[in-house]
């Protein structure tokens, strides 16, 4: 059985409830990153599918995120005050001018100041693991957006840009206002994040037998809303959910497909701040208990944990 997994972005809570559904996914199906044919990663996810294309186990990513978090997300002190200047008009109007790929909110991240902490880290993280090699098995796809035109890029196919691995999933983590843009080549490319946070459709054309989409910023209930914040992340993941059920129709005759996304238990655990450093256990071990649930209901477990095995 030939396998996709589409990793989904959402900072370092989604990042940790990624990693949470990714250690379910090995205890209910045998299923590792390593075991599937195509990982596409966007944002958090890239740099998740990234360590897990190297061979590094959900188990060891949840050791050590703790520890790690910290050193990779930075810090607005260290890296001094953004410039009150528009980070991408370009991308702005691009967006106002789009037909197919507008995105309201790459015409906002266009909008807000160009972001100063440095993506170094996530750059050298990647680079260590990998040594520098896009990964054969399994083929690795990392999706980042073109900081003037909005364009999706998914780096490491044919048609992309050469990028290092550490490069590309760094320009996918790269959020417009906090994180720098990252130059490959000519460009400076951002978080893909900003036009969808699952990108699922960028594998529609791929021969595969079953996709996994693990999607923490989409949710098919919510929490009880008091606040204006609440009730804006609210919106967000209903915004989510309806991009990626789009994004589901372009692949539904072409192979089975599972989306696993945050229950209600999880989204209590992730909070209102997706950098929040200080959740990532309880996120992680949320994930792993409601997904773990969310398997076990789901007609055909037993075939895929058969398949992996075989």
């Amino acid at each position: 059985m030939q396998v996709g997994l589409v990793l989904g972005g959402g900072g370092v809570v989604g990042a940790a409830w990624i990693v949470g559904a990714l250690q379910a996914l090995e205890d209910e199906c045998g299923l590792r990153v390593r075991d599937a044919k195509r990982v596409l990663g966007t944002s958090a996810g890239a740099l998740v599918g990234a360590l897990g294309a190297a061979g590094v186990s959900a188990e060891e990513m949840a050791e050590s995120a703790v520890g790690t978090v910290p050193y990779l997300v930075g810090s607005y002190r260290a890296a001094g005050r953004p410039q009150l200047v528009l980070g991408s008009p370009r991308l702005a109007a691009a967006m106002l001018r789009g037909q197919r790929d507008r995105s309201l909110t790459a015409m906002v991240m266009g909008l807000l100041p160009r972001g100063v902490v440095n993506t170094d880290p996530i750059d050298h993280l990647v680079e260590k693991v990998h040594g520098g090699v896009w990964p054969l098995s399994p083929s690795l796809r990392v999706v980042a957006c073109d900081y003037a035109t909005g364009q999706r890029v998914t780096f490491g196919s044919d048609w992309a840009p050469y990028s290092s691995v550490g490069a590309a999933v760094a320009a996918s983590c790269a959020v417009p206002a906090f994180f720098r843009p990252v130059k490959i080549g000519e460009r400076d490319y951002v978080d893909g994040g900003i036009h969808s946070h699952s990108n699922l459709d960028m594998i529609a054309s791929e021969e595969l037998d079953l996709v996994i989409c693990l999607n923490p910023m989409s949710a098919r209930v919510s929490p009880r809303s008091t606040t204006m914040l609440e009730r804006l992340a609210a919106a967000r993941r209903r915004r989510s959910a309806a991009i990626l059920d789009n994004e589901c129709r372009k692949l539904a005759r072409k192979v089975h497909l599972v989306v696993l996304e945050p229950g209600l238990d999880d989204l209590n655990a992730m909070g209102l701040n997706p950098m929040a450093r200080d959740r990532a256990e309880r996120v992680m071990a949320s994930a792993r208990e409601s997904v773990a649930r969310t398997l076990s209901r789901l007609p055909g477990v037993a075939d895929l944990s058969a398949a992996v095995a075989g």
